[in-house]
């Protein structure tokens, strides 16, 4: 999906900056080929952050699966208490845990170590 992305954006740089000089003045090319790096620049910057938080994520989860006690929002969270639901990428009370029934705590919110 990257690819096909980068071959449009391609294309739309190479058509503007082709373009006849009656259909396009090279100030309006030198403004589009900004904006084209700008927004070029902000989706490498949240692609940079989305990986980084997924990281951590991937951290949680291994400590978690590998039996250790995570830290989430002064909730100890252990595989002895609680369930990871991939889906919505949370802890649940397992049938064991009365203390938190009920209590859905996001991924985000937990560290391994206090």
């Amino acid at each position: 999906m990257q690819f096909l992305i980068f071959l449009v954006f391609a294309m739309l740089v190479g058509s503007v900056l082709f373009a006849k000089k009656d259909t396009l003045s090279t100030r309006l090319k030198v403004i589009f080929l900004i904006i084209v790096g700008l927004l070029i620049g902000l989706a490498w910057l949240y692609e940079d952050t989305i990986s980084a938080e997924s990281q951590e994520y991937r951290v949680a989860l291994n400590a978690f699966k590998q039996g250790k006690t995570l830290y989430c929002d002064d909730v100890e969270v252990s595989a002895k208490k609680f369930v990871f639901i991939s889906g919505t990428q949370s802890f649940v009370a397992n049938d064991k845990n009365k203390e938190h029934k009920g209590v859905v705590i996001d991924i985000a919110t937990c560290k391994t170590e206090k």
